[in-house]
C-alpha cells in the first residue's frame, strides 16, 4: 500500500490504542500516542527510497543520495557511540540505519523482528510511546499482508505471508488502497474529536462547570 494509506492507518490504530487502553484524560498523551503510531507505520517503507517516511527525513535530497545518507548516519552514530558516553539507543539506532539503508524492499524492515528492534530503541527513550509504536509498525505489516505482494513476518526465513487465497490481493496505488486510506483517516479524525471531547468534559466536571 502508498506510505498515505499507511499513516493514516497508523494514526486510526493510535486513535484505537488511546480507546482501549481507557480513553486518555491528557490532550498532549493523545497527542503523542496518535502522532507516535502514525510515524511508526511507516518507518518499515525506510527501505524505499522515494517512501514517505524518507520523503519525510530528507524531503530536500534526491532519492539515489537517500541509500547512502542514511547508511552515512548510521555510521556516525555508531562512531560517536563508541567514543562518547551517548546512550545506548544511539546504538541501536545507528545499527538499525545502516542496516536498512541498502536492504531490499519487504525484507528485514517488514518483519517482526525489526518492529520488536524499534519498540526497542523506543522503550529506551521514551517508555509511554512503546505501545504506541508497536499498534503502528504491526498496523503496517497487517495491511502490506493485504497486497498479493505479502509480508516476510519472520525473516531471515523468507516467505512471504498474504491472503491471497481468501480473495484479498490489494494493488499499491488501486481504489481500494485509496478507499482504506480514506477510511482510516475519517476514523482516526471521527475518534480524535470523540477523545477531545472526552477530555474537556471530564476537565469540565472536574473544574465544577456542570
Amino acid at each position: 500500500m502508498v506510505g498515505r494509506t499507511h499513516f493514516a492507518i497508523g494514526l486510526a490504530s493510535g486513535v484505537g490504542l488511546a480507546v482501549a487502553s481507557g480513553n486518555p484524560d491528557d490532550v498532549g498523551h493523545l497527542g503523542l500516542t496518535i502522532v507516535a503510531a502514525g510515524i511508526a507505520s511507516i518507518i518499515p517503507d525506510i527501505d524505499e527510497d522515494g517512501s514517505l517516511i524518507n520523503n519525510f527525513i530528507f524531503p530536500s535530497l534526491r532519492r539515489r543520495y537517500r541509500s547512502f545518507t542514511l547508511a552515512a548516519l548510521g555510521i556516525v552514530m555508531i562512531a560517536l557511540y563508541l567514543v562518547k558516553d551517548l546512550p545506548l539507543w544511539v546504538l541501536l539506532l545507528g545499527i538499525f540505519s545502516a542496516g536498512v539503508a541498502y536492504a531490499p524492499h519487504r525484507t528485514v524492515a517488514h518483519s517482526l523482528f525489526s518492529c520488536a528492534y524499534v519498540s526497542w530503541i523506543t522503550y529506551l527513550i521514551e517508555p509511554f510511546l512503546t505501545t504506541a509504536v508497536v499498534v503502528g509498525y504491526l498496523s503496517h505489516l497487517f495491511a502490506d499482508t493485504l497486497t498479493s505482494a505479502g509480508v516476510p513476518y519472520l525473516w531471515p526465513y523468507k516467505k512471504k505471508f498474504n491472503l491471497r487465497s481468501i480473495g484479498m490481493k490489494i494493488k499499491s496505488g488501486s481504489k481500494e488502497d485509496r478507499l482504506i486510506g480514506n477510511l482510516a483517516l475519517l476514523l482516526a479524525s471521527l475518534g480524535f474529536v470523540y477523545l477531545v471531547g472526552h477530555i474537556i468534559y471530564n476537565e469540565a466536571i472536574i473544574a465544577g462547570w456542570f
